[in-house]
């Protein structure tokens, strides 16, 4: 059995599903795989116990190397501008797997400082990027990878809300995931900016290219509800992903000389494909724990976070 710790337990550490069945956060889906016993630490102690409390398992009261270098497994659910901070205690204690939520940094500087930092680790390191380790987009990326060799990418449109690094961020990674392509984008022209959540990452709206096809991003400034949407356009096919990613739906089209409509492809058609998505985190941290050669994402976040902020600040 391995020895995981959650750092920070707040929404996404163990509050999203404390009161649901579903699995959403990095707590209870440690606390749910058999092959790993779970602690738990935070800031507020009084959170933390309650937690430990709700899943019979250890509070850390502090944290420092030597009893980071402990655990086998970390997961860093923590504010943005504490994640390098933890990230580097976590290497140097030798912890073998950290996962950290998104982005790593706001800051040019800690991302080429923990690159360096990473490249002479020996820890692997997930960035929770959800859509990527999920077995529907694990299948849509099979689909667009035969579609690719013969079909090229004409139009891609993004809505999302929140955010530019912290949301539509999720969104450049499922694309880059599903293509094997990172998305360098040229001619970009932002034509909305608002900080209407976080003071240093605005809600954005741009169009640029990417190749020969458009991008077009739209950020629902002031909106008060979730809204994550991408929509990628083939030749011949078109690809839907909905309500967060919960939904995904392919069409394709006839080829002929007069344009045809597209065509729903049930075979195709999934629902439910974020279904207690941390499991499926969990089992990829248990995999890199088994398999030597298992890749993380680590490298191609932090080059990710590092063009998005390029973007922004254009």
């Amino acid at each position: 059995m391995y020895k995981a710790l959650v750092i920070g337990c707040g929404n996404i550490g163990a509050l999203y599903d404390l009161s649901t069945d579903q699995v959403l956060t990095h707590a209870k889906a440690l606390h749910l795989d058999g092959r790993f016993s779970l602690s738990v630490f935070d800031i507020n102690k009084a959170l933390a116990r309650a937690i430990a409390d709700k899943y019979n398992c250890e509070m850390v009261e502090e944290l420092n190397e030597e009893n980071l270098s402990l655990f086998d497994c970390i997961s860093i659910c923590t504010p943005t501008n504490t994640h390098t901070q933890f990230i580097k205690q976590a290497i140097h204690s030798k912890v073998k797997v950290i996962i950290c939520e998104k982005p790593v940094s706001n800051d040019h500087e800690e991302l080429a400082g923990i690159l360096t930092t990473y490249s002479r680790a020996t820890s692997k390191i997930i960035i929770n990027y959800i859509r990527r380790f999920q077995p529907a987009f694990i299948e849509l990326k099979a689909t667009v990878s035969t579609v690719i060799k013969s079909e090229m990418v004409t139009n891609i449109c993004i809505r999302y809300h929140r955010g530019f690094i912290n949301n539509c961020s999720h969104a450049f990674d499922t694309i880059e995931y599903l293509t094997s392509s990172e998305m360098e984008l040229n001619d970009v022209k932002i034509h909305n900016r608002t900080f209407d959540h976080f003071e240093d990452d605005p809600t954005l709206s741009l169009q640029a290219m990417w190749h020969s096809a458009n991008v077009s991003i739209t950020g629902l400034s002031n909106v008060r509800f979730s809204h994550f949407e991408i929509d990628i356009y083939f030749e011949h096919h078109k690809i839907c992903i909905k309500n967060a990613g919960q939904n995904i739906t392919v069409y394709k089209s006839g080829h002929g000389q007069v344009l045809q409509p597209l065509v729903i492809q049930h075979h195709l058609k999934r629902a439910n494909c974020l279904q207690d998505y941390m499991k499926h985190i969990i089992d990829h941290a248990h995999r890199l724990l088994e398999e030597k050669e298992c890749p993380d994402n680590f490298f191609h976040s932090v080059n990710l976070n590092l063009r998005m902020l390029n973007y922004m600040n254009n």
